[in-house]
């Protein structure tokens, strides 16, 4: 473990987390995340940034168009446990897979709970989805991501886009992601100490904000959906996170149901680790992973 690792992990612990524990509203949550992104995790000057609307029938999605990659789209689904988060607070990070990986990302503005709760973010995901692959974009040039709760949204999303028969997208990268809603993994006891960033006891609270019921529906709680058939799909996660279990038990489903699974597990890496890419060498690490998981030959 890097020096570098023990000093981001105390950092988020001592302030990140006590933040968070104090955070009632989502305005709050939403100003100070929009502040520290501002100064901290900008798109670089050099990669082309622009808002675009992708568009599907009567539907729209607001979004960010990351570079000019050649090959093949990524669309991206930013985390903030669905009541915070954009396009722009993420759009440092797309950028960077993006650039590495020469893609062209759009980053999806959808709908924040508690003003839109549970179906508008998966509604919002497959719009986007169906607007891409209406622009002739082809499906085995896309690739899925998203991080924390927008890991399980993109996950939702792959399930949705089986379950209703559309073409899938060649990969799938889930970064710690949010894929049971029901909160009963054992991780969210085991690690609710040594979890470095996101308050435990605060989680019931919020995910109330966007549903309030029927927690394992699929469209919510990926877990319990059905991904026979699924393109090849990379998952990272902590071991110290409160949401590791949420990952491994994925993983497991996925195998089972004879999807290609790469699990990269992190020793003491926080939530999301790979967004603090430039300042961890753990971070750096895992998306040189994402790299070469992005450039394998077709099966």
């Amino acid at each position: 473990m890097s020096f570098r690792l023990n000093l981001l992990n105390f950092t988020l612990r001592h302030f990140e987390r006590r933040a968070l524990s104090w955070i009632n509203e989502p305005a709050t949550i939403r100003w100070r995340m929009n502040l520290q992104t501002a100064f901290f995790f900008r798109a670089p000057r050099k990669v082309p940034v622009a808002p675009e609307k992708l568009v599907h029938g009567q539907n729209s999605v607001s979004c960010l168009r990351i570079s000019d990659g050649q090959q093949g789209v990524l669309l991206f689904l930013h985390g903030g446990a669905y009541i915070f988060g954009s396009a722009k607070t993420h759009s440092k990070f797309v950028a960077k897979l993006a650039v590495d990986n020469d893609l062209t990302a759009y980053s999806a503005d959808y709908r924040l709970a508690p003003e839109n709760p549970f179906p508008a973010a998966i509604d919002d995901a497959y719009t986007a989805y169906q607007a891409l692959l209406g622009q002739g974009v082809l499906p085995e040039t896309i690739t899925i991501a998203g991080d924390s709760a927008g890991g399980g949204l993109a996950l939702a999303l792959l399930h949705r886009i089986l379950a209703e028969g559309l073409p899938p997208p060649r990969n799938l990268i889930a970064f710690s992601p949010l894929t049971d809603q029901t909160l009963t993994s054992a991780s969210l006891v085991e690690n609710a100490d040594s979890e470095v960033m996101l308050p435990a006891k605060h989680f019931t609270r919020v995910r109330d904000m966007y549903l309030k019921s029927d927690f394992k529906n699929p469209l919510a709680s990926p877990l319990f959906g059905n991904f026979k058939d699924a393109p090849p799909v990379f998952l990272a996660v902590g071991t110290k996170e409160i949401l590791r279990d949420d990952s491994l038990a994925l993983a497991a489903k996925l195998r089972k149901q004879g999807v290609s699974v790469t699990l990269d597990i992190g020793e003491n890496t926080p939530h999301v680790w790979p967004f603090f890419h430039g300042l961890l060498p753990e971070a750096n690490e895992t998306l040189a992973k994402v790299k070469r998981f992005l450039t394998r030959p077709n099966p």
